[in-house]
């Protein structure tokens, strides 16, 4: 039968309907079979165990803890239920000046400071706590007095104007059966990176037992005071032995026969970070020096942390940039800086504001003791005891370097 010519056409358009269906076909069938679903390496697994994430935790609430606590703050005091409680707590905030006079002594808490949350943050980097030599302990035991026998301390107070009184007791510490017998310290802490990590773990916290390996010797970690202005989160600074960074409050800790810890280069060596960095500021920083001389019978330790500028990414801008500037005038008005930095997060791996898993190294040196003291020390001395404090760090740093990976850095001193 003859097929018209529109026929022929209408058939062969079938024919290239079905083979661009079959190649298409072919194609999906293909792209099924080299095309994966997307991964999540970036990102914490499910199967994480409970304790890495717990470390985790730690480390964020430690990173957190200033904001943290500056909100929970600000809720209380704007909640009129609970000023029943506020009121009092703030009376007795602004006349507390434990964070000012010395008062940290009282408030350090051991136990506190024993919590195994403080293991788990040092953990997560992990964090270690080494020393060169023993350092003769500034307490020892009184002699004559049994240590199974504790005494208790009453007191006694009368609820006026009624007959009645309120009855405490508390029973006797480790320490109160402790004397002064030998020095202070003033342990230097080098470098700053972003926060001290290391301090905090190592020095701030028994999270690497620090007085199962300096019996003897209660030490208070150094900050900022402008962390002592919030309500609430100051008691907790203070419970840890952390405190004031001022002149009169170090000198009146160290008259108390508690050692100090300072984080010696402060906000501006902040600015110099960078990954692996190993520059410091040294030169011009003699205050910690001065309050040896003006304390004496004290120790100045230098104390180096191997990896504490690994722990973020951080932006050094140039010295002749408007963000530097910016940064240096921060620092000069409110006494702390901000530099640009970033690691992971929470649940992620390659952004956010928590530090890096790398070790933290934190090496405590030999003690350079300083005898006499002298209220207005002369240069001369200041010189000498800042000249032997280098000295030490130097031999601290190139004894251990290549130990820890940092072989092929130099210690600098920038300024």
């Amino acid at each position: 039968m003859p097929v018209s010519a529109e026929e022929v056409l209408y058939r062969r358009n079938i024919r290239s309907d079905k083979d661009t269906n079959s190649t298409k076909n072919s194609i999906r069938r293909k792209n099924s079979i080299t095309i994966k679903k997307p991964t999540l390496d970036y990102c914490t697994p499910i199967s994480t165990p409970f304790q890495r994430r717990l470390q985790t935790f730690a480390v964020a609430w430690h990173t957190s803890s200033f904001v943290l606590g500056t909100v929970f703050s600000l809720f209380v005091i704007s909640k009129p239920r609970l000023w029943v409680f506020v009121i009092p707590y703030m009376i007795y905030f602004f006349i507390d000046r434990s964070p000012a006079n010395g008062g940290v002594v009282e408030r350090y808490s051991l136990w506190f400071r024993s919590l195994p949350f403080w293991k788990a943050y040092c953990d997560y980097f992990p964090i270690t706590l080494d020393k060169t030599c023993d350092l003769p302990p500034t307490f020892t035991k009184k002699i004559g007095n049994d240590p199974a026998k504790k005494e208790t301390k009453r007191l006694r107070i009368k609820l006026w104007p009624t007959k009645y009184y309120l009855n405490f007791e508390k029973k006797a510490s480790a320490m109160d059966n402790m004397e002064a017998t030998g020095p202070r310290y003033i342990f230097g802490y080098h470098p700053h990176g972003i926060g001290a990590l290391g301090a905090f773990g190592a020095i701030g916290t028994e999270g690497r037992d620090w007085s199962q390996k300096f019996p003897g010797i209660p030490v208070s970690l150094m900050t900022l005071v402008t962390q002592f202005h919030i309500p609430f989160y100051r008691d907790y600074l203070l419970a840890l032995g952390v405190t004031s960074v001022s002149k009169k409050n170090s000198l009146k800790t160290l008259n108390k026969n508690q050692s100090i810890c300072i984080v010696v280069g402060g906000a501006r060596e902040s600015l110099l970070s960078s990954m692996g960095s190993t520059e410091i500021i040294l030169n011009k920083r003699k205050g910690f020096i001065k309050l040896a001389i003006e304390t004496g019978n004290t120790s100045l330790v230098p104390v180096f942390a191997f990896g504490e500028t690994n722990c973020y990414n951080i932006l050094r801008t140039d010295d002749d940039s408007w963000l530097r500037k910016f940064q240096l005038w921060f620092k000069e008005n409110c006494g702390f800086t901000i530099p640009i930095f970033y690691a992971r997060g929470i649940f992620n791996y390659d952004f956010g504001l928590l530090p890096f898993r790398t070790p933290l190294n934190v090496i405590v040196g030999k003690p350079i003791y300083v005898k006499e003291k002298i209220e207005n020390p002369p240069t001369e001395v200041v010189d000498h005891y800042h000249n032997l404090y280098i000295e030490e760090l130097k031999r601290l740093y190139y004894a251990n370097n290549e130990k820890y990976g940092f072989g092929d850095e130099d210690l600098e001193i920038v300024g």
